[in-house]
Order: C-alpha cells, then structure tokens, then sequence
C-alpha cells in the first residue's frame, strides 16, 4: 500500500508538473524581426519518393536568408538526380556526396555541417514537411545571442488507421512530452533530428559525434545529452514550428527503428538516466500494484488513484492539438492533401489502452537498446 501510494504521487508530479505542461502554453516562437541566417540540413540515402516534396516544402520557406545542404550518404536510386534538377533550378540548394560511411547518418550529417555557411544549423529528415513556410524562421531565431540549441517537435502524418499508426501517434507525443517538459523544468536531455536546431560551433566544441561514433544512432539525442545547458537550450512547440513525418508502415520497420533509438540510450548522463528509469518504473508500478489493488481490501483506494491520474495524462497527450484543425502542406493545395494530413490527437479509449502498454514497451525496448545495431 505505502509503495503504491508513492508510486502514485511520483506519476501524479510527472504528469501534473512536467508533461503535462510540456505544451502549454507554446514556446514562443523566434522572432521574425531580422531572423538570422541559417544553414538547413537534410541526410538522405534512397528517398527519391519523399525527397522532392521535403526539399520543394523546405525551399519555400520565407525566412530571408537560409541554404539547404542535401547530404546524399550512398543511395542508389533517383535521389541525387531529384537534387541535381532541384539545385539547378534554385541555387540555395547544393548537392553534397557523403563519400565512404559508417552505418548510422553521422557521417553524412557531419559532412552536411562541416560545409554549412552559416553558425546556425537546421536539422531534418528527407521524409520531413515543415508545417507552414514559418518553420526556418522560427527554429532559427530561438538561437538567440545566448542560446546554443532549440528543441524542435515533430510528430507524424496521417497515413491511415490501423494500431501501428495510432501506436506511434501516440508514443511520439508521449516521447515529445518527456523531452520538452523535462528541458522546461531546467534538465534537457534529448532532441529529435526531425527538427532540431544548433550551433555550428557547439557541434564543433563537442568534438562532432566522435565520442559515439561506435553506434548507428543517437546523432541527435547523444549530441543534445552531451552539450545541453539549460540556460543555453530553448523548446519550440508552437505549432508553426513544427515538422512532420512519416510513420513506419510495417511492425519490423518500427522495431528495427526503435532498437536503433534505444542503443543510445544507456550513453545518456547517469542523472538523466536515472530519472528517466524512475518515471518508467513509477509507470510500471503504477498498474502492476493498482491490478492487486483491485483485488484487495483497498481496491477503492487504487481505483481513486487511478481516475486521479487519467485527466492528467488525457489532457497532457491531446495538448498538442489542442485547438487545431487538419490541413494542407505548406505549398500543397487542398485537393492533394488526401492521406497526407497531420494526425489528431489520440482517441479517449486508444490513450487509456496506450497508457497501460507504455511500461512493457519500454520494457523490451530497453532489453532491444542492448542488442547491436547497424542499419542505417
């Protein structure tokens, strides 16, 4: 009893104090005002069917004075010859060859920088659209004179139903509230590449990503974990700031990604480790020591803990959309926008059903991050 009602009061701070506000209200944007120059990066290998509508959406961008940096880590496909056409027409984008690499983007992703013209840098995926013509502007000016790094959000399109696509609807957000609510209470920890914006000299003082060069991920996160301060880190969550991505199609491909993910996560600084361990455990214990509680003499006590707790995490897990409605691409018009959408907030019953599988998610992800990794 007395550990489920310590349990209990760690979920309820978590949600109350730090996930739940993660979002509200949004991050003020950067400004618009004389927004500085920014150099935006895209490593790509074998996406010639996302490639043009990301770097068409990025190069409509109406910040005054930005390049992007198309990093081709060795496709095979059409890709470099979608850049090529793309660079001729527009001489803001330039085609950059990664030349021999490593499994993992860290190489590409350092050639792309290295080469950058600008001090700040912006970063994204090939299966990425930016969510208004906004999102250069305002990424690149949250690094204002003192800030190093701005935490992005990018969540994932609707491309269908089905439980994959609603699953990793709904832990993205849920992943997007533990970064961002955690950097707002002072403890940034981790960034998503889809959108992530930093110093060309913080990439360089950190050595690049040769301290974690051995794994295939964590260009982002390890970084970020590495060389945050929260005095120098921004969060942007307005909505015009957003990127957004494509799901994975397939159980394997989501595996395979997530395990990618999770390998970096035992390089985390101990500290963010051990919060982060405590938040997923409280999580876990939460619904393991509630399910007896059911069955015993305090079962009105676990199933008040449980509808105290539910409103929060609700409201935290549908915050992002609070108030917004489903639209075109920034340059797409409304007759094109058919299976291309942003997804909505998750359903009331699909966010209580989520909730419960979070722990044992985390679970195997964790038993999978220490398991090698070398896809791309």
């Amino acid at each position: 009893m007395a550990l489920f009602l310590l349990v209990t009061l760690v979920q309820l701070l978590a949600w109350g104090l730090i996930l739940r506000p993660a979002f509200r209200p949004p991050s003020s944007p950067g400004s618009a005002v004389n927004p500085p120059p920014v150099s935006i990066i895209v490593c790509f290998r074998n996406e010639a069917q996302h490639l043009e509508a990301c770097l068409s959406a990025i190069l409509r961008q109406a910040h005054p004075d930005f390049e992007i940096l198309a990093v081709d880590d060795n496709s095979t496909d059409d890709s470099a010859a979608i850049v090529r056409r793309l660079a001729r027409a527009d001489a803001r984008l330039r085609y950059l060859p990664a030349g021999p690499t490593r499994p993992g983007k860290k190489d590409a992703l350092s050639r792309g920088i290295r080469a950058a013209r600008h001090e700040r840098v912006l970063l994204t995926d090939a299966d990425c659209l930016p969510a208004t013509d906004q999102w250069a502007t305002h990424m690149a000016g949250a690094l204002g004179e003192t800030t190093e790094l701005a935490l992005g959000v990018s969540l994932y399109r609707k491309t269908g139903g089905g439980l994959l696509h609603h699953w990793q609807t709904f832990e993205s957000v849920y992943v997007a509230l533990q970064y961002l609510g955690f950097a707002r209470m002072g403890v940034p920890y981790m960034g998503v590449g889809r959108n992530l914006a930093y110093r060309k000299s913080l990439f360089e003082r950190a050595g690049g990503f040769a301290r974690h060069a051995d794994l295939p991920g964590g260009d982002d996160d390890l970084l970020v974990n590495q060389m945050a301060r929260a005095d120098r880190t921004a969060t942007v969550t307005d909505a015009s700031a957003w990127t957004w991505s494509l799901p994975k199609t397939s159980w394997r491909a989501y595996w395979r990604q997530k395990r990618r993910h999770q390998s970096a996560g035992h390089r985390y600084r101990p500290e963010h480790q051990l919060l982060l361990t405590l938040l997923g455990l409280s999580h876990g214990l939460f619904f393991l020591l509630g399910l007896w509680g059911l069955f015993s003499s305090w079962w009105l006590v676990a199933l008040a803990a449980y509808f105290l707790r539910l409103p929060l995490v609700l409201t935290a897990v549908q915050s992002p959309f609070h108030g917004k409605t489903e639209q075109p691409f920034i340059g797409e018009p409304p007759g094109r926008a058919r299976g291309r959408k942003r997804a909505g907030a998750t359903s009331v019953g699909r966010a209580m059903v989520f909730d419960v599988l979070l722990a044992p998610h985390y679970l195997v992800m964790t038993v999978l991050g220490m398991l090698p990794a070398r896809e791309w």
